[in-house]
């Protein structure tokens, strides 16, 4: 039966730390036709690609992927939400985060252990809200909270590495 459990898994060292230090987009259909192998982008295979590189702030950053699955229709689906804070309101990113939300780009999140992973790898991301905020005391934050959402057939796959992409850093 295709379903039959295959291997273990033992107890893990305490040796990893949440958060996002880095994402990168791609226009929706860029990565489409990419391979994936026991769970893996393989090395090279972005070779070509342009993804914009997104840097974000120490801890600001939050990825979920929750399996859903239902016995009562048989399926199952997993559900991919990122936010993102980018700091400072600037004119330049007001454009560009209106391009991101008309779009539904592919997102390559890279968390604070150096795993990659590719969201919205066939259907896309979607922008669910942007919210511009500058705070009341000089202290907060004057900057965008980001929220996509996805919704896949499979786990967010791993990218070996983005070797050979074209990649475009965000304006200073």
């Amino acid at each position: 039966m295709a379903c039959d459990l295959t291997s273990g898994r033992l107890w893990q060292c305490k040796e990893q730390v949440g958060g996002i230090n880095t994402v990168y987009f791609a226009d929706y259909g860029d990565l489409s036709g990419l391979t994936v192998t026991d769970g893996e982008i393989a090395t090279g295979a972005l070779t070509g690609k342009t993804l914009y590189q997104y840097q974000l702030p120490d801890y600001t950053g939050n990825l979920t992927e929750t399996l859903t699955a239902s016995a009562e229709s048989g399926s199952i689906f997993y559900e991919q939400a990122l936010e993102i804070t980018l700091h400072k309101l600037r004119a330049v990113d007001s454009d560009e985060i209106k391009l991101l939300a008309k779009g539904r780009p592919h997102i390559i999140v890279k968390d604070n252990n150096d795993n990659l992973l590719l969201l919205g790898k066939i259907k896309g991301m979607n922008v669910t809200t942007v919210a511009g905020q500058s705070g009341t005391a000089a202290g907060d934050m004057s900057g965008y909270v980001l929220s996509f959402t996805g919704s896949e057939y499979d786990a967010a796959p791993f990218v070996a590495d983005l070797t050979g992409a074209s990649i475009v850093t965000t304006n200073p």
